[in-house]
């Protein structure tokens, strides 16, 4: 708390003071000061306004961006980044990632077919029918129809969906990189 001196607010407060007021300790209010972000009049004693304003300052600069990058830690960005794509490229490669554009071709085509093979379920299995009076018979005969019709919809292959895919990789076992690690390239785009 500020003290009265004369009749007047005086605008010195202490160490005590501050660090209650900013909310941090006593040290880090020692180590403010050392870095210049608080005006400390005396041991222990400081310019409330002055350091105020100072603290903003300081906060300020230190929360700025720097224009200047670490070269290691670009370097670091760099080498992770890389790292994340060769690690998609691997999986577009082993099948276990597809493009968006991909699989919504490809389901949208397998879709289609099973709606068509659905529709056209009736005209299939009612000559079979026609004929049929038990109708454990009956059931068998459109058991056999539909999980034929449902076998479509089951087997995933990853080859469908890359083999339409815009861009094919391949692994390429000459290039390696300074680590010797073995790389993933783009060899081509195949469609448009």
């Amino acid at each position: 708390m500020p003290r009265k001196e004369s009749g007047n607010i005086s605008k010195v407060v202490t160490t005590a003071e501050i660090s209650e007021i900013l909310g941090v300790s006593k040290r880090r209010i020692q180590q403010f000061a050392e870095d210049g972000a608080l005006v400390r009049l005396n041991r222990g004693y400081y310019d409330l306004p002055a350091s105020i304003q100072k603290y903003i300052e300081y906060q300020t600069a230190k929360n700025m961006p720097s224009d200047e990058i670490d070269k290691d830690v670009e370097q670091a960005l760099w080498t992770r980044a890389k790292k994340e794509k060769t690690q998609l490229e691997v999986q577009i490669i082993k099948g276990e990632l597809h493009r968006s554009e991909d699989v919504k071709r490809i389901m949208n085509d397998m879709l289609m077919a099973f709606r068509q093979r659905s529709l056209s379920l009736p005209t299939k299995v009612a000559p079979q029918l026609i004929m049929i009076e038990d109708i454990q018979a009956i059931k068998d005969i459109l058991k056999i129809a539909i999980v034929e019709l449902l076998t479509e919809l089951k087997d995933y292959d990853p080859t469908a969906f890359y083999e339409i895919s815009k861009d094919k990789m391949f692994l390429n076992e000459e290039d390696e990189d300074e680590d010797n690690e073995m790389s993933v390239h783009r060899v081509n785009q195949l469609r448009l």
